[in-house]
């Protein structure tokens, strides 16, 4: 067996020697290194001796690697690299990353400004979203938190209901004008729906069954942010979530076309599994995104 303590020289040899001739001298090396010159030279001496060569030819004003010097340059580096890389594969971070699952529409419209001006606060912590409309998958234990859109939290999991879902008809203050002088004029924005309790226009149908917004044609858009990105530039009316959409509301960009509204019974929830919620970062998100926002207030549905 192989005594690698006896059959190779000390590791911190191979680095300085490395950045030696990496920068081109004892010098460079030196500032890089955050040690002194001679600190390098006795390094560099070190190895020389162990190896029974010198590796640099000494001038008064240049430093030119020997013959050994430089058959031993490349594969000392090579070396070191691929330790390097082995060692950051598997080193944990100094700070963990904090990971929450959303689904599309949460995370763009409600999610990433929070987090945002969470990554400015004084908590700060890295975090990692999961974006999914399969709600099974934002459950996955990978996610040390969650956004879910249910009645009560999930078995396993502890739960801040953040807010109560409320729906109604929208569209661009232009869009509403143009709907009130030509009812046929626009569209109803619909999307298709990734799960059993996910309300679009057919569920919304058969609670209001006798709205006039029924007798609009329809159009299907591929996602829910994208029939809201249609009713912002006024294409037609998106069925919104007030809550989740409180900022457009409150900008004005986004108006309720009538006051048809549909409370769900449902709301979005915020949780976390017990064990996770003891990590001081993902306590500290989970607190952050659960303080009441002081704008909630703009996220009713009015006239």
């Amino acid at each position: 067996m192989t005594n690698r303590r006896k059959s190779l020289p000390p590791l911190d040899t191979l680095v300085f020697f490395e950045a030696v001739t990496r920068t081109g001298g004892f010098t460079a090396a030196s500032a890089e290194l955050y040690v002194s010159q001679a600190a390098v030279s006795k390094r560099v001496r070190q190895l020389e001796d162990w190896l029974g060569t010198e590796l640099f030819e000494r001038g008064t004003r240049s430093l030119n690697a020997t013959p050994s010097g430089e058959k031993l340059a490349e594969p000392v580096a090579m070396a070191l690299d691929y330790l390097q890389t082995s060692l950051d594969g598997i080193k944990a971070p100094k700070y963990g990353s904090v990971r929450i699952a959303a689904n599309s529409a949460v995370s763009l419209f409600w999610l990433f400004p929070r987090l945002k001006q969470f990554a400015m606060s004084d908590v700060s912590c890295s975090v990692e979203t999961v974006i999914s409309d399969d709600p099974a998958a934002l459950l996955s234990d990978q996610s040390d938190l969650a956004i879910i859109y249910a009645d009560t939290p999930p078995s396993g999991w502890n739960g801040h209901k953040l807010m109560d879902e409320e729906l109604a008809p929208v569209s661009s203050p232009a869009g509403i004008a143009q709907y009130r002088s030509d009812p046929s004029s626009l569209v109803l924005l619909d999307y298709d729906r990734h799960a059993p309790d996910w309300i679009n226009w057919d569920m919304w149908a058969k609670r209001n069954p006798s709205s006039a917004l029924l007798r609009l044609r329809r159009t299907v858009c591929r996602t829910y942010g994208q029939s809201i990105g249609r009713a912002l530039s006024g294409e037609g009316i998106a069925l919104a979530s007030c809550k989740l959409l409180q900022d457009e509301l409150a900008s004005g960009a986004l108006a309720v076309l009538d006051d048809a509204r549909l409370k769900t019974g449902k709301g979005y929830f915020l949780v976390s599994r017990p064990d996770g919620a003891a990590r001081n970062d993902t306590r500290d998100l989970f607190h952050f995104l659960s303080e009441p926002n002081k704008s909630s207030r703009h996220g009713e549905c009015r006239l």
